[in-house]
């Protein structure tokens, strides 16, 4: 009899043992595919418009691409993501990007993408001189 108890509790110690290794650990999985995507409209007069890729990276880490057309792209232009609506003077920057040179824009900054989203509407806008030529709404 005390063999069969000792017998049924090595069992169930070992199947606790077992029953732990098979315990998942959770894993954050970046889909390099899943993109959201942007058209900015040109503004005060410009005829420069084009769209922004917002792409994650890693857990931590997502990628910006902007590509403009148009008149005078050459740049360098200034290009931030801000906290409220396109061309809303109340409009907070939240990430300033790398300029616009060339019409074309990369950048990767610190942020796992879905926490860009929390909060105010995002949107995103370009200037020169001071004056934005382009923007849009994060939809």
């Amino acid at each position: 009899m005390k063999k069969l108890i000792l017998l049924t509790a090595v069992a169930g110690l070992m199947s606790g043992v077992v029953q732990a290794a098979d315990v998942a650990t959770p894993e954050v999985i970046i889909n390099p595919n899943v993109r959201f995507l942007g058209h900015t409209v040109p503004m005060n007069g410009s005829d420069i418009y084009g769209t922004i890729t917002i792409t994650p990276v890693s857990a931590d880490k997502t990628k910006i691409s902007a590509e403009f057309k148009g008149k005078n792209v050459a740049g360098p232009m200034t290009l931030v993501m801000n906290h409220g609506r396109c061309n809303d003077p109340a409009a907070k920057v939240k990430f300033p990007l790398t300029n616009v040179v060339k019409g074309k824009s990369e950048t990767v900054i610190d942020i796992y993408t879905p926490k860009m989203f929390e909060g105010d509407i995002l949107s995103y806008s370009l200037s020169e001189g001071g004056k934005v030529v382009s923007c849009g709404d994060v939809q």
